[in-house]
């Protein structure tokens, strides 16, 4: 009976790590992938990199931000044209909507966005941020990509559904 009692105890330790390391496994490839899809933004080799933040995929995401997601932050070095932000959407694959001209309001005060610039390639959502802290001052590119989100029949996200009032 002790012998059973072993081998059954080994057997489940056995199929739990190799469960565990399958699991591990397809979470890498799907961080990966996101990863990958990063690179489709030309980002020019002179802006510097102040912050990059990786949220892998995992089994359990107990968090506020999604799992896989990915924040990266630079520094342009520069005030950057309308031209330079379009170049680094130019090949992404899919539609960039760009919010604004990407130039800075001449009457704005302090740290302002300068323009956004959203898109979806069916599953990531991804915003490209440029923000200018002040007057005269290189500007800060932020990339955030998450996880599109499936739309479960909202009623705030559907043009047929009118308004009650």
């Amino acid at each position: 009976m002790k012998l059973r009692t072993g081998l059954v105890l080994s057997l489940i330790l056995v199929l739990g790590a190799t469960g565990y390391f399958l699991v591990r496994s397809a979470e890498d490839r799907v961080t990966a992938d996101m990863l990958s899809r990063t690179d489709r933004f030309a980002v020019p080799l002179n802006w510097q990199l102040e912050v990059e933040t990786v949220r892998p995929e995992r089994f359990l995401c107990i968090s506020t931000n999604p799992c896989p997601s990915f924040y990266r932050r630079w520094n342009s070095g520069k005030e950057l044209s309308a031209a330079e932000v379009a170049e680094v959407v130019s090949n992404v694959g899919f539609e960039m909507k760009t919010s604004q001209i990407c130039q800075r309001r001449s009457n704005a005060i302090g740290p302002t966005t300068v323009c956004d610039s959203e898109g979806t390639d069916g599953e990531y959502n991804y915003l490209l941020n440029v923000t200018s802290p002040d007057l005269d001052a290189a500007q800060v590119v932020t990339l955030i990509v998450r996880p599109r989100q499936p739309d479960h029949g909202n009623p705030a996200t559907h043009s047929s559904v009118s308004s009650l009032g």
